[in-house]
């Protein structure tokens, strides 16, 4: 082997190292650093910078609350959590739900729609939709713990970080659990203790 060979072997080597050593982490939980956690509205989700926020009054189903929204404005990407506070209403209310999924549906075809609870006793409902100017719309809404999570992705289709976006959303309790007690996977777990 000349010299050249034994470093190419080298790099091939060293590189096939990283990559098993990387897959092997996959089993432990591990979170992107641009994991953005909110504790007091009890969501997290990956944005592709910090996401600015601002506080109004939702109204839906015949009710009103406020409700702060997390977004990331990028020109043709716009990715968006917002969370209603219904403290003085109900846990988690269908009508809401479907409420909130109404105008959603009507950003344009769509191409999927599915009634999805996030765990058992979170309703919620999952929409992909093709806007008229040929970007994608993907969103959902749910509800637990007396909040709704109504979430939102315009991008240009196959964009990866709307897609990272749209799946890296958690619904968490007061000290930072994800409400998503699927068996078999390890529940993501924040740092919201006091």
């Amino acid at each position: 082997m000349t010299g050249f060979e034994t470093i190419r072997v080298a790099l091939v080597c060293s590189a096939a190292l990283s990559f098993l050593s990387g897959a092997a982490q996959l089993d432990e939980p591990t979170y992107d650093d641009n994991v953005y956690v909110s504790c007091p509205y009890r969501v997290a989700a990956i944005f592709p910078r910090a996401p600015t926020t601002r506080d109004f009054t939702y109204t839906g189903s015949g009710r009103s609350a406020p409700a702060r929204q997390f977004y990331v404005d990028e020109g043709a990407r716009t990715l968006s959590v917002t969370v209603v506070d219904f403290s003085n209403g109900p846990e988690a209310d269908e009508n809401l739900v479907e409420s909130a999924a109404v105008p959603l549906r009507q950003k344009g075809q769509i191409l999927f729609q599915y009634r999805a609870e996030y765990d058992p006793g979170i309703p919620g409902r999952q929409l992909n939709i093709m806007q008229p100017d040929g970007r994608q719309f993907r969103a959902s809404v749910y509800m637990a713990q007396h909040r709704l999570y109504i979430t939102e992705a315009t991008s240009q289709p196959g964009d990866f970080a709307a897609l990272q976006f749209e799946q890296s959303i958690s619904l968490i309790n007061e000290v930072g659990t994800d409400l998503d007690k699927n068996p078999g996977m390890n529940s993501r777990q924040y740092n919201c203790r006091k």
